[in-house]
């Protein structure tokens, strides 16, 4: 029998309703059901380093450091701090749904612009209210702090070359900022913050020679699930890049998304359930579970776009010196 999602996407969430066995496909069908009907178009863009690599879903204690290592490439995410009217305001690393949002409306917005340059206040307002997320009350807080975390931490990419050498490159993600003073209107209602941040010009680039596409009805339908969008924007990243089926193994899966599990048994029953809910958005990802992990086939990409470059991983490196691959002057990655 084809699986909910193939029988949801071919004959519509109603029909694939009459098919559900358990709460868990009832709850795939409904979010599959949500993607299918927003009908708006739009795109938004990661930056590929985090496609391999990302933030933690849930907070670290203050002052903590954030080091998570895929294959010979390694992020490290340090916190870091805020003058504001010339005080410094410690901020810890950057965590959770909220963060990964943030980094969406970062990244589209200087995409979109061609601008280090992103307005926060009322263009990030209307941007959540599009995706349905009140910007009043506990959502204010929660916004506010993710963006304040991701302007103070600084992150580090370090990478190991088959030679045997290796280095690292440092770049925060927002460069500089304007903090307007506090006005009556900011009164948590809903009206929100006026702040202009500005990217650093490495992450910049990075960000414009390495962008992943990924459709924003499916950053909207997992907007409150920081697990489901790492997997979703790497599975972006990666089927459409492959020419051939290959099996990522559950250690790789594990030492890349298993960080909130204390083992490889209780990680691998909640992957299966955070995948279902990735392919829930992603209607021609060819992948299976199979024993040895996550076999992936060659898929069309989640969103139709212009342009990509492959990023140029640690094994691209031969003898310390990088094959050709348009990397920018400064990017995060290995030169």
């Amino acid at each position: 029998m084809a699986s909910i999602h193939q029988l949801a996407f071919d004959l519509g969430p109603e029909a694939a309703r009459k098919h559900v066995t358990t709460k868990e496909e009832g709850r795939i069908v409904d979010m599959i059901d949500e993607f299918l009907s927003n009908e708006r178009e739009s795109i938004y863009y990661m930056y590929s380093g985090f496609a391999m690599t990302m933030l933690p879903h849930k907070k670290l204690e203050d002052g903590k450091l954030w080091k998570r290592e895929n294959g010979r490439l390694t992020l490290l995410v340090e916190p870091g701090a805020i003058l504001h009217n010339g005080e410094a305001i410690p901020y810890g690393v950057p965590y959770g749904s909220r963060a990964r949002l943030i980094m969406f409306y970062l990244q589209t917005e200087a995409i979109r612009t061609r601008s280090r340059v992103v307005h926060l206040g009322g263009n990030m307002t209307a941007w959540m209210r599009n995706m349905n997320i009140s910007t009043g009350g506990k959502n204010f807080d929660q916004v506010r702090d993710q963006a304040r975390r991701l302007s103070a931490c600084r992150l580090t990419v370090g990478w190991q070359a088959e030679s045997g050498h290796s280095g690292f490159r440092r770049e925060n993600i927002v460069g500089a900022m304007i903090i307007p003073p506090p006005t009556a209107a900011d009164d948590r209602q809903g009206t929100f913050w006026e702040e202009t941040a500005q990217l650093t010009e490495g992450f910049y680039q990075a960000l414009l020679e390495h962008p992943v596409p990924c459709d924003g009805a499916a950053i909207q339908v997992l907007q409150s699930k920081s697990q489901a969008i790492d997997v979703y924007v790497w599975l972006c990243y990666r089927l459409h890049r492959i020419n051939k089926e290959t099996v990522v193994p559950w250690e790789a899966l594990y030492q890349q998304f298993g960080h909130s599990y204390t083992n490889l048994r209780q990680f691998k029953w909640r992957f299966k359930v955070t995948l279902d809910e990735a392919l829930a958005v992603y209607r021609d990802a060819k992948v299976d579970l199979v024993r040895d992990g996550l076999a992936l086939r060659p898929s069309k990409p989640a969103v139709q776009y212009r342009t990509t470059q492959q990023v140029l991983l640690p094994t691209d490196i031969k003898g310390g010196k990088a094959r050709k691959a348009g990397t920018a002057q400064g990017s995060l990655l290995p030169p």
